[in-house]
């Protein structure tokens, strides 16, 4: 009786057990999707991508990211990483923000990863992300003129010289050409580009000392994209744009209606000219008119003073008399 006590006692400890383990696990929160990004990058650099922002310390917090496709753990914080070649994986908390950094990016890193951020057995975030890895850095397009010697630059800033060995190479679609052996399948336009093109590029491009590549005579052939690599680890895609200007033996349509409307102007020129004269014969014609009557109201003027100068002088005479 009394063993049969117990096993009922053991029993009911057990189903108590398991109906709040099940409980605990009805009440989990799961893991659900919030945030999706896709994030480019070129290879061998370093990047970063926040999962979680968070007031709960780093060290309370468990950090899974899974690779998709195929479905692979990369790291478990703070458990070791599964494997050894993603140890270029870390986890590390900054101004709230968990965050996964990522070393020396490299090619094989692309793909659709899955990170989740727990507390105990309660998620509290995922964030899904597409890395895509790009083998080269753009830089910004350069501008030439038909004609003209062109400088495209192998480094994001200028530089005096390098020692590393550094390669050019033309892209056409998928294709890549080093330029010492490039010939360009374009059709010319004109016989003078015709004439520049018996030239191949790698006869009229040089590397410099810096790294750079100056191509001569360029033609519109030239406007391609270009891929320069450093030491086989760093490269950089330029585009090259070709501007074609008008010939300037041709005279422009500007400078015809320019001349016709200097022609169009000489007979108004003339005829200011004629009205300019006339005004000053006229005008120099009314100031003798008006001198000369001047000159003849003075001396009218005078002849009136004389006449009453004799006239008094002759009435003082009579006075005299008289008296």
């Amino acid at each position: 009786m009394m063993a049969h006590f117990q096993l009922s006692h053991f029993h009911l400890l057990y189903f108590l057990m398991a109906a709040l383990l099940e409980h605990k696990v009805a009440t989990r929160r799961s893991c659900e999707m919030f945030h999706e990004l896709n994030i480019s990058c070129v290879q061998h650099i370093n990047m970063s991508i926040s999962c979680l922002t968070t007031t709960h310390p780093l060290e309370s917090l468990t950090v899974k990211l899974r690779k998709n496709n195929p479905v692979k753990d990369i790291l478990i914080y703070p458990d070791i990483s599964p494997a050894s070649e993603h140890q270029r994986w870390s986890v590390r908390k900054h101004a709230g923000n968990v965050t996964l950094d990522l070393k020396d990016v490299r090619l094989s890193d692309e793909g659709l990863y899955e990170c989740q951020v727990y507390k105990d057995q309660d998620c509290l975030n995922a964030t899904r992300f597409i890395v895509t890895v790009k083998e080269c850095k753009t830089l910004e397009p350069v501008s030439a003129t038909l004609g003209s010697a062109v400088l495209l630059p192998c480094f994001e800033h200028p530089q005096q010289n390098t020692a590393d060995q550094v390669t050019w190479k033309v892209i056409e679609g998928h294709r890549s050409t080093d330029i010492t052996q490039y010939r360009s399948s374009a059709k010319t336009s004109s016989s003078t580009e015709q004439h520049k093109l018996s030239k191949p590029l790698f006869e009229r491009a040089k590397r410099l000392e810096n790294g750079s590549l100056v191509i001569r005579d360029s033609v519109k052939a030239d406007e391609q994209w270009y891929q320069c690599r450093v030491n086989e680890k760093t490269c950089y895609e330029v585009k090259l744009l070709i501007k074609v200007v008008s010939d300037p033996s041709t005279p422009a349509p500007a400078t015809q209606s320019y001349v016709h409307t200097h022609a169009d102007i000489k007979p108004d020129l003339t005829a200011v000219l004629m009205a300019t004269i006339t005004s000053l014969f006229v005008l120099i014609l009314l100031i003798i008119c008006v001198s000369l009557y001047f000159k003849k109201r003075r001396r009218k003027i005078n002849n009136q003073s004389k006449s009453r100068a004799e006239i008094l002088k002759k009435l003082n005479s009579s006075l005299k008399a008289w008296f």
